[in-house]
């Protein structure tokens, strides 16, 4: 999850508009161009006569993508507003019509704020939480590395969670190269271009599911389950299809879910406490970045002190799926007894192809 500074020195308006500048070139990159042109167009041309241009212009923190992430915010509002069929002329720029001209686009989004301008400012409170389901389609053959090196059940806690949705990769369909892998049944279907090493097979057993964010979404609650789905790039239709079908997975039975901060609840649910018979698994993905480095270091500082009473009977994991600086995304493993940082893949945000190195 992203997470307002509050606090923080303020940005000219100036390097505010260059973030959405930034902001397009990223959604360009990952294959959205409707958002790209949408937050392009706003970074151009929003002004302070609406309350959500006053708010967007003089923002109280950082608007960075990596911070704050106001541009995503307010596209994600837009978005949202758009499902609810409250804001017709944008929504015929949306698919499944066709991507209209830039300036077509930004002038019907402009629009819509004029018109419910208090709300899509009200909007702006919210983090963009994506909870991106696809990134199950290299978690969860961690999951079965884990499984397969211990020959125990799961017990899975997430940091970052959002909505608990990887919480369920158990329930997904996979086809990682040769492998097939979950709930063939499934409704969500995960099939990443493999390279590498084959995948691991040893499925897990899951036996618990509990997560942590410090704004927590409840995929039980209509309001909670249009958030995740307005901040999902509506021109691509693959992850559309994939959180829609991931939120009536989830739904029915919802993962037990923390309003904490990161450290406090890892430090509350890894104690040191042995649980013989399960290994317990700390997990996160494209989350770590956003963490400031004193949680980071109690994090790690109470994982060490629980992976020194491992044993073979009571391990402990810690899968970590993470941007690194040099070389994109990749999933890691530390596991006890032993502890040592193993590589286990390396993959893109979205998860479109996977080199398994284990």
């Amino acid at each position: 999850m992203v997470g307002q500074t509050g606090g923080a020195v303020m940005q000219s308006e100036d390097e505010i508009r260059a973030t959405f500048t930034k902001q397009a070139e990223w959604c360009e990159v990952l294959g959205s161009p409707l958002t790209a042109r949408l937050v392009a167009g706003l970074g151009e041309r929003l002004d302070h006569s609406t309350a959500t241009g006053r708010r967007v212009l003089r923002w109280n923190g950082q608007a960075d993508a990596l911070k704050d992430a106001v541009a995503l915010r307010l596209a994600g509002a837009l978005n949202a507003f758009v499902m609810r069929g409250r804001v017709p002329e944008l929504a015929a720029c949306y698919p499944p019509n066709p991507l209209p001209e830039g300036d077509v686009l930004v002038a019907a989004a402009l629009a819509a704020i004029q018109e419910v301008d208090e709300e899509i400012c009200s909007w702006l409170d919210f983090p963009p939480q994506t909870n991106e389901v696809a990134r199950s389609g290299v978690l969860y053959p961690g999951m079965c590395f884990i499984a397969q090196a211990t020959g125990l059940p799961l017990a899975l806690y997430e940091v970052g969670a959002s909505g608990g949705l990887n919480l369920f990769a158990d329930r997904f369909a996979y086809q990682l190269g040769t492998a097939q892998l979950g709930d063939a049944q499934s409704g969500v279907i995960l099939s990443p271009e493999w390279s590498g090493a084959p995948a691991p097979v040893v499925e897990p057993v899951i036996v618990r599911r509990k997560g942590c964010d410090r704004s927590p979404l409840d995929v039980s609650k209509p309001e909670h389950r249009e958030r995740l789905r307005a901040y999902i790039w509506p021109d691509q239709p693959l992850r559309v299809e994939r959180i829609n079908a991931a939120l009536e997975i989830a739904k029915s039975d919802p993962p037990e879910m923390a309003a904490m901060d990161a450290a406090d609840w890892v430090e509350a649910e890894i104690d040191e406490a042995t649980e013989t018979g399960v290994v317990r698994v700390l997990f996160h993905s494209i989350a770590y970045q956003y963490f400031p480095d004193e949680v980071k270091a109690q994090i790690r500082a109470r994982m060490e002190a629980a992976g020194r009473l491992a044993t073979v009977d009571a391990p402990l994991a810690w899968l970590a799926f993470e941007q690194d600086s040099d070389a994109g995304p990749r999933l890691t493993l530390r596991l006890w007894p032993g502890g040592e940082e193993r590589e286990l893949a390396k993959a893109g945000a979205h998860v479109h192809q996977v080199e398994w190195m284990a």
